[in-house]
């Protein structure tokens, strides 16, 4: 018994052994890349005669053009940008304006994969800069098409922008000349486009005729073309309905037209609308032009 143990004891003792020397292995070999990253860095910046700071995450960065009352990106934001990668022996890997002169809008989700949010937040809105990232912040041991595996990457932003939903929300309504009739606490934008004939009346369930839309004015969901209405029982919190749907629809009477608008935490929030293909984004604010048609007995 006492032979068996010490076999035991022997071979585990062998294989923390050998894990811990795979594991140093592993270690130095990301600590020797990230060394041969920093000197290739420093050489380019020496050879471009160029002064940039070093930030936390190991970016190298220097702003081009300032705007240092900008405002700063968070979490839920709409990113607009303008950009080009290169090698740092000057190929260019990835730009922008490749298929179209459009910015690259992106959502800010807080995804670690995403290559933008390894940097933008050290810019304002407004700003231009450069930016040269080491491979670990890229794509480590991953090759890429004109990419080398564990090779530093040259970052150009000539154009950042980026909206919150409200702000967002605030550029759709002026740009297209609406007057609010209401905004509620929860932040609904209430636009009567009709007036009503009669007040809907608590626990009785409103017909509804919808279309929803994204602010660039896409449609997608509506019931216009279809023989039945959507049920609603008015005054109801029903889980099946969002909570900007169920705030402008309670709010109207039978007969009213009206365009509501609300934040994507009024909607579908950071998950987005998986049904029917993912028809909804995360972090997407939401239009929906609502007449109540009818009014009934449950």
């Amino acid at each position: 018994m006492m032979k068996f143990k010490l076999l035991n004891l022997l071979v585990f003792g062998a294989v923390v052994s050998l894990l811990s020397s795979c594991l140093s292995s592993v270690v130095l070999e990301e600590n020797v890349i990230d060394q041969q990253n920093e000197t290739q860095i420093q050489q380019y910046i020496s050879s471009k005669g160029l002064t940039m700071q070093k930030a936390g995450n190991g970016v190298y960065y220097t702003v081009t053009q300032s705007n240092a009352s900008g405002r700063q990106m968070l979490l839920g934001d709409t990113i607009r940008l303008h950009y080009v990668i290169s090698r740092l022996d000057g190929v260019k890997i990835d730009s922008s304006s490749v298929l179209t002169k459009k910015p690259f809008t992106f959502y800010h989700n807080g995804a670690n994969t995403n290559i933008f949010l390894k940097f933008l937040s050290l810019l304002h809105e407004g700003e231009k800069g450069t930016f040269i990232l080491p491979s670990r912040l890229v794509g480590g041991g991953v090759a890429f098409p004109n990419l080398a595996a564990n090779q530093p990457v040259r970052c150009d932003i000539s154009y950042f922008y980026t909206f919150g939903e409200e702000a967002d929300i605030d550029h759709y309504i002026a740009k297209n000349n609406i007057t609010v009739t209401e905004k509620t606490t929860e932040g609904v934008r209430y636009i009567k486009t009709r007036d009503g004939s009669a007040d809907l009346i608590a626990g009785k369930v409103a017909k509804i005729k919808y279309t929803g839309k994204f602010l660039n004015g896409e449609i997608f969901d509506t019931n216009l073309n279809k023989t039945d209405s959507l049920s609603l029982t008015v005054g109801s919190t029903a889980a099946s309905f969002v909570t900007g749907f169920m705030v402008g629809a309670n709010k109207m009477k039978l007969g009213e037209k009206a365009t509501i608008i609300f934040r994507s935490a009024l909607g579908y929030g950071a998950t987005g609308d998986s049904r029917d293909g993912g028809k909804i984004p995360p972090y997407t604010p939401l239009i929906f032009e609502l007449e109540i048609v009818a009014m009934k007995d449950q």
